[in-house]
């Protein structure tokens, strides 16, 4: 397969992944009006909730498949080609077995559910076949994870991007044909994505055969040490993706449990746009993850700097636009998007999207650094920090749901505030702590992306509080309009001369090879 440069392995990697992650939005902009209008506000929150529980079942899986890559990536970068095949053959293992006992577990919960949750009585049988295929979709994701390690050793991302492309082009065909020959169900986005979760397994085993054919899967290579070895590093991450469901993920629940399926669902409107800006910022973040392990194994910690500082301007620069526009034009937006929902409505689902997106408005431009928790084996206190964070966001919301009036604002805020806080006080600290250098290293790049929103949000509330806008048309010049000047305003304040002229020559080099 053709090698490319570094600079140009990762200009691929982040095109693939920004075209993969419009395709999978696209999908959700187009759908969500359409289940919304044809089956209603409570059935849309319970596509929402399903996929809630799979990231409470992550909690018991990450602690082996988030750190794989890490051990296989580590091991064949420095030769030893046997012990990456081991790891990589012990994880396969281990896997298949979760799968199946995964299975058994979602089968039994799936059937109980109208006994844990408040549902609908129109609602009861599909919203069980929702449940029981969205956990036999992610069941098959836990077997397809360790073949996407494959990309991520050999710094190939754009594989996986390209594989989401067509597998996200696959559902969109599914779900097409589904609403478009048979009446509309709630289960038939989780059966478009059933379908493209098994092409996606059965293409990266094919990918992974031709990228990385040395590193050998065999059942006989299986070890349960190396087993322990990853979990004893991963369990950090299991215990962060319990924190964050403390944080985010069990807030559909927490608001079904005591404020009913009405207001889950508008709350499952409105955070699923922000969840949009989320992916693509993990997105883009992951995409430099490879580089800095490859930098990290060859103790190339001078360079491994300089990068994470590029990195974190890089994401700050694509995001701020999105973010200031979308809390600029949120209620043009949904105004639009959502047009059987009522003005008070519209209102609600806006302010509960800017809520959510508060603590993305600060992790975005230190996301990258988090990265190094991971890449240099330091979890332990920026998890432990989450799950703090996580303990006491669960309780102040049950406390204001219970004794405020503050009702589902209390669900969405209470937790952006905490996370924003530890993004702008822990992450920066701690990532050049574990690098062992000046504690405030990072703080000028990340400043920088903070100062940059707050003057293009600026510019985009003064541009909204005079512009009006009566369909898509108007409203998507709007938005390339406002996109242009933000881009324009927001390069020399995120980006240095030095940077400037780094980039001009990477553009430069692509160019002379076109």
């Amino acid at each position: 397969m053709r090698e490319y440069s570094k600079n140009k392995q990762m200009t691929i990697n982040m095109i693939a992944a920004i075209v993969s992650f419009g395709i999978n939005t696209g999908i959700n902009f187009f759908l969500t009006p359409y289940i919304v209008k044809e089956l209603g506000t409570e059935a849309y929150g319970f596509i929402g909730l399903a996929n809630n529980f799979v990231q409470y079942a992550t909690i018991v899986t990450s602690a082996l498949n988030s750190m794989s890559g890490r051990f296989i990536s580590i091991e064949y970068h420095k030769g030893n080609i046997d012990k990456a095949s081991r790891y990589f053959s012990s994880v396969l293992v281990a896997d298949i077995i979760i799968a199946g006992v995964m299975l058994l577990s979602a089968s039994i919960l799936t059937l109980s559910l109208d006994l844990l949750l408040n549902i609908p009585e129109n609602l009861i049988t599909s919203v069980k076949i929702t449940f029981g295929i969205t956990f036999l979709t992610f069941v098959i994701s836990v077997i397809t994870a360790i073949f996407t390690t494959a990309a991520f050793v050999r710094n190939k991302l754009y594989l996986n991007s390209l594989r989401d492309i067509i597998s996200n082009t696959l559902k969109l065909i599914l779900v097409v044909a589904l609403f478009s020959f048979l009446p509309a169900k709630l289960y038939f986005l989780a059966m478009a994505t059933l379908g493209s979760g098994i092409f996606l397994l059965l293409a990266n085993i094919k990918v992974k055969k031709k990228i990385l054919p040395d590193v050998k899967m065999k059942f006989s290579l299986f070890s349960f040490k190396l087993v322990k070895v990853i979990i004893a590093s991963g369990i950090w991450c299991s215990i962060g993706y319990l924190s964050n469901a403390l944080t985010s993920g069990l807030n559909l629940l927490i608001c079904n449990l005591t404020l009913g399926a009405t207001l889950m669902g508008l709350l499952s409107i409105s955070i699923s746009v922000p969840h949009c800006i989320d992916n693509l910022v993990t997105t883009i973040a992951n995409i430099f993850t490879p580089r800095f392990t490859i930098l990290y194994a060859k103790d190339d910690k001078g360079q491994l700097v300089e990068e994470t500082k590029f990195s974190t301007k890089i994401t700050s620069f694509l995001m701020t636009v999105p973010l200031a526009g979308f809390i600029g034009y949120g209620y043009k937006f949904y105004a639009l998007w959502q047009p059987t929902k009522t003005p008070e409505e519209i209102t609600v689902i806006q302010v509960l999207s800017i809520l959510a997106c508060l603590s993305y408005l600060f992790t975005c431009h230190s996301r990258t650094l988090m990265n190094l928790f991971t890449v240099c084996n330091k979890l332990k206190a920026s998890v432990l920090v989450s799950l703090g964070i996580g303990v006491v966001s669960v309780i102040i919301v049950l406390l204001l749901v219970r004794y405020t009036s503050l009702s589902v604002y209390a669900i969405a805020g209470v937790s952006s505030i905490l996370v924003s806080l530890k993004a702008i006080i822990f992450v920066p600290l701690y990532a050049a702590h574990i690098l062992k250098i000046k504690l405030t290293t990072f703080y000028s790049s990340v400043a920088r992306g903070w100062l940059c929103f707050f003057v293009v949000i600026t510019i985009f509330s003064a541009i909204n509080a005079f512009v009006s806008v009566s369909g898509w048309f108007e409203f998507i010049i709007l938005c390339l309009i406002s996109g242009v000047i933000g881009y324009i305003v927001s390069f020399p304040l995120v980006f240095s001369i030095k940077d400037a002229k780094k980039l001009k020559q990477i553009i430069i080099k692509k160019f002379k090879k076109l």
